[in-house]
């Protein structure tokens, strides 16, 4: 037997989604599951008639229908569902009218994966979760054209392939968990699901190549400060990492993507700890402190990265330099900066507007490190 369902996602004014838990509370039963609420559909019926329909019988409220949502297909062994799912909204303040065999809650986009969802329901959650985000999106370009992803081995390599057909400036990537993520220097990422804001965007830089290499400090830069507009004292630490205090909490990874014809744009991928960090790093790594909303922390970075790198694409770094200066959380302190096998110590003199760092070394000469890192966990 095959039924054909519609589904009503509703959001209400603080963009929280109503979710219905269906079932017999004091029994166990494949029932007793997450989903959101719906029906058949009848004939001459359209989805979003339906599902506007059933919400108004079974749960009270007044919702509208703003957009279709993806079709998702249910196999059980009895039967199969086609699910058509509708974005709606809820028009007044009523409470859900809720039986006994029915609970309800309402659920932020970004937590709904945490819920017992079947695995056909993800294009769903997914599907929400971009509309979540494009709702709170300030920008122009970057983060405009996002893809959601439940799991991927890397945003960066999903990202690229996209890229290589053709993908526009601004493209977004970003998933919940990765099976492969990397660092610099050909380091793991390492995060746990739903721990992290795991994410990689386009950009179409038209400079040489002196330039465009500082690009991963514009994208630490943003990240500092988006992170700072939040009230988290976070700081950046040469050449990509943004640290709470001795911990890092956030990465840069950037990648070309190349032709025959040279550099056609640049990935920028950033893992950030936005949860419990793996045990394995938790001498050197950290978490974002607080309740936090990860697609608003998204939307935020984009916003500040727009904004420096429309600075940074007339002028290079010369325009970041006060932001720059201000954030730069290793300036005028001893350091050991590693270059390949040799450490070499110092005092930090800052970041150069070529990107280099400035290392005042025992006999005063200030020496410019071009590639390297500071050693900070070693």
């Amino acid at each position: 037997m095959h039924l054909n369902v519609a589904a009503a996602l509703i959001l209400n004014e603080a963009g929280e989604v109503l979710c219905v838990k269906r079932g017999a509370s004091k029994f166990q039963s494949t029932a007793f599951k997450w989903e959101f609420p719906g029906g058949k559909i009848e004939a001459n019926e359209t989805a979003a008639q339906a599902a506007v329909r059933e919400i108004k019988e079974e749960l009270g409220i007044t919702i509208e229908a703003i957009a279709d949502a993806p079709c998702v297909e249910h196999t059980y062994p009895e039967f199969s569902i086609t699910l058509q799912g509708v974005l709606c909204v809820q028009t007044t303040q009523e409470t859900p009218q809720l039986s006994e065999h029915i609970e309800q809650c309402w659920c932020a986009p970004d937590e709904l994966w945490k819920l017992d969802f079947a695995a056909a329901d993800v294009p769903l959650l997914c599907y929400l979760r971009e509309k979540a985000f494009g709702a709170s999106l300030k920008t122009n370009c970057f983060g405009r054209y996002p893809h959601f992803l439940m799991a991927c081995e890397s945003t960066n390599d999903e990202l690229l392939r996209l890229a290589e057909r053709g993908a526009p400036a601004g493209t977004l990537v970003v998933s919940e968990v990765q099976s492969s993520g990397r660092g610099r220097l050909g380091r793991s990422w390492l995060s746990e699901p739903g721990q992290g804001l795991l994410f990689s965007f386009l950009a179409r830089p038209q400079l040489p190549p002196e330039i465009a290499v500082t690009l991963p400090l514009v994208a630490g830069l943003a990240v500092t400060l988006a992170l700072r507009d939040l009230g988290v004292a976070a700081g950046l630490k040469w050449p990509n990492d943004v640290l709470l205090g001795d911990l890092k909490v956030c990465g840069v990874l950037c990648e070309a993507q190349t032709s025959a014809r040279g550099i056609e744009g640049i990935i920028i991928g950033i893992g950030i700890n936005t949860g419990a960090v793996p045990a394995a790093v938790a001498y050197r790594a950290t978490q974002v402190p607080g309740v936090l909303n990860r697609l608003a922390l998204l939307a935020q970075i984009l916003k500040r990265f727009e904004g420096l790198y429309e600075r940074w694409e007339k002028q290079g770094l010369a325009a970041l330099r006060a932001e720059l200066d201000q954030c730069d959380c290793k300036v005028n302190l001893p350091i050991t900066v590693k270059l390949s096998d040799t450490p070499l110590e110092g005092i930090s003199r800052g970041i150069r507007e070529d990107g280099a760092l400035l290392l005042e070394t025992a006999t005063g000469e200030v020496m410019p490190i071009v590639c390297g890192e500071i050693m900070q966990w070693d």
